[in-house]
């Protein structure tokens, strides 16, 4: 089963709640030799770790010197449809998607190629 790599970098209000902003990092699956991430290297992590302190600069929340990572079980049906909720609410804030759905799509149609040999190899 795939899990979400994920890290909070900001909040919104929906129907008077406070949501979480995420960027996603990657996946991490397994195989038979163990398990594995696929990280998107385009994402900065110099740059996550300032977009969270700024959080917790505007929340009374501790500033860090490393970057807070959250791992989520891998919901599809739920990850499709509050991603396509998450973009359009990065676009009315003046926000930037992190990783293209297009580059979604890819790795998750490269993570059976993965699974196929090219996983973790470790014993």
């Amino acid at each position: 089963m795939a899990k979400r790599i994920v890290a909070k970098t900001g909040q919104y209000q929906k129907d008077g709640q406070t949501k979480g902003e995420y960027t996603k990092l990657g996946v991490m699956l397994n195989n038979d030799n163990g398990d594995y991430m696929l990280l998107d290297p385009s994402v900065s992590l110099a740059g996550l770790l300032l977009k969270q302190n700024a959080l917790a600069a505007k929340t009374g929340g501790k500033q860090r010197d490393m970057v807070m990572i959250s791992i989520f079980e891998d919901d599809n049906n739920q990850q499709q449809n509050n991603g396509g909720q998450q973009q359009q609410q990065q676009q009315q804030q003046g926000g930037y998607q992190q990783q293209a759905p297009q580059q979604q799509n890819n790795q998750q149609q490269q993570a059976p190629q993965q699974q196929s040999g090219y996983g973790y190899q470790g014993g």
